[in-house]
């Protein structure tokens, strides 16, 4: 079966699934497609006898046809050729319902799936597989300050924003307004971090050897605390693999938000890994905000994160340490300048790399400004780079927005990108153009186009440099149903303390 009729059988699934709160007595429904045509040029290996190795114009060793060389030892050189140019339609599909009003005052239902799927047939685009994801799917009770949750559930806290937050299980928050207390507790099954797919999953790792034979089981709570100025919160999550009775992850958060004026505030945050017995990541940013002036300044302390049945925390990631800012000023009515700025330093790896002079530290920085002549028009420019250990970049891009009408938006944006890629080319540049229109049918359908055109170019001094230039064209589509309840209008506004 090809992918175009695959994902056609799975519409129709997902439009039976949104017909059936026809019955119900209050509903909401949107439905979002877009396809995107797009070309990827991978790398193929190759492999030569040293006795075939030459010697390049630079004094490296090269094969005969000019690709440079890599040499083990073995009577082998190893290199990679630019593979072909492989051509894919990347689509997708998703369903959003909600229903309430069913019978049980403070009953909700919701449902968030997802199709993938690439119209060309080739699988040519990564992340089109599993074709079916259901991201958000549960039932939802609430009354006098509990909230019960069962289904698939997404975590909003701290540890659920680092992509450990989505499980198949069961949720009960407690909000105490006289302590004033927010309490919660969840249980199930959890997923692989940052995806919506369980760990066993062929998608989440290809090297099944080292895949978990079950999913863990996962089991959390937060305890939070509301005052006039403070709002703070504290989580643990724990997670364990029933074959072994291992544990696969144990890790505790806390973060808070501080409002000690009446335009400043200071968020900060930090979690743990138990398991590993070392500090996460940790953040707090103070920001001003006023009229025509908002102003941000912080500092970040990041580790990487990596369950215990991966094979990545055996290679000793290091954090690093940075400041950031950034600044929007309206200068005048129709004029925003912004900008931002961030430095940072790796802690010492403590490896060596005696013939690599390897670099510790790194910032990148930006500034942008928006323009709006008229209401109708938007004008949106921006430069940036970055120096960063192993690669480095600059940029410039534009953007001309034009609303004729209410129901329509016309836009041309271009830019230029140069990225020398340390170790691997000497120069990649990226120069693109493209167009985009959407349009607003009535209050239900909106749909859009985008067509790009992509110059790229990537030099080496050996062989493999190359050319590589494409058209991308995109389409999108979006459809919103509601029942007669969900389009009561609002009431008049009336002066406050007058009775209606």
């Amino acid at each position: 079966m090809t992918g175009g009729r695959e994902a056609l059988r799975i519409l129709m699934a997902l439009a039976v699934l949104g017909a059936a709160p026809l019955t119900a007595q209050s509903w909401r429904l949107r439905f979002d497609a877009a396809a995107q045509r797009v070309a990827i040029r991978a790398i193929s290996p190759d492999s030569i006898t040293e006795a075939e190795v030459q010697t390049g114009p630079t004094g490296g060793p090269v094969s005969p046809d000019g690709f440079a060389v890599t040499c083990f030892n073995n009577g082998f050189c190893q290199f990679f050729r630019p593979g072909s140019v492989r051509r894919g339609m990347p689509a997708m599909a998703s369903t959003d319902l909600t229903m309430w009003g069913l019978g049980v005052p403070g009953l909700r239902v919701r449902v968030h799936a997802r199709l993938n799927t690439d119209l060309a047939g080739e699988q040519a685009w990564a992340g089109t597989t599993p074709r079916l994801q259901v991201t958000e799917g549960f039932a939802e009770y609430i009354r006098d300050g509990l909230t019960v949750q069962g289904g698939r559930l997404l975590d909003q806290g701290r540890l659920g924003n680092a992509g450990l937050g989505v499980i198949d299980g069961a949720r009960a928050a407690l909000r105490l307004d006289r302590l004033p207390l927010d309490l919660s507790l969840y249980g199930g099954w959890g997923m692989a971090r940052g995806t919506v797919l369980p760990v066993t999953s062929p998608a989440v790792n290809p090297l099944l050897d080292y895949n978990p034979g079950v999913r863990q089981i996962v089991a959390g709570g937060s305890i939070g605390a509301r005052l006039r100025d403070v709002d703070a919160m504290i989580e643990y999550r724990r997670e364990i693999d029933p074959l072994t009775n291992y544990m696969v992850a144990e890790r505790a958060g806390i973060s808070t938000q501080l409002r000690p004026f009446k335009r400043l505030s200071l968020v900060a945050g930090a979690d743990y890994d138990v398991a590993l017995a070392q500090l996460g990541t940790a953040e707090a940013t103070l920001a001003y905000s006023a009229p025509r002036l908002w102003a941000t300044v912080g500092a970040r302390h990041y580790r990487p994160y990596f369950d215990l049945w991966t094979v990545w925390g055996a290679f000793s990631p290091v954090p690093y340490r940075g400041v950031n800012g950034s600044l929007a000023v309206g200068v005048v009515k129709n004029l925003q300048l912004r900008g931002r700025g961030e430095w940072f330093r790796y802690e010492p790896t403590e490896a060596s790399t005696p013939q690599v002079n390897a670099k510790e530290s790194g910032w990148r920085a930006g500034v942008e400004a928006t323009l709006t002549p008229r209401p109708q028009w938007v004008v949106t420019g921006g430069a940036h780079t970055e120096r960063l250990p192993g690669a480095s970049s600059v940029g410039v891009d534009a953007r001309v927005s034009w609303h004729p009408r209410d129901p329509i938006t016309l836009s041309i944006e271009g830019g230029s990108l140069q990225r020398p890629l340390e170790f691997r080319f000497q120069d990649a540049g990226l120069t693109w153009f493209g167009a985009a229109a959407s349009y607003h049918v009535a209050e239900r359908w909106q749909v859009g186009a985008t067509v790009d055109r992509y110059w790229e170019s990537r030099d080496r001094l050996d062989a493999a440099a190359f050319d590589w230039n494409q058209w991308r064209l995109g389409l999108r589509a979006s459809m919103t149903l509601r029942s007669s309840a969900d389009r009561w209008a609002l009431p008049p506004a009336r002066p406050a303390g007058r009775t209606p």
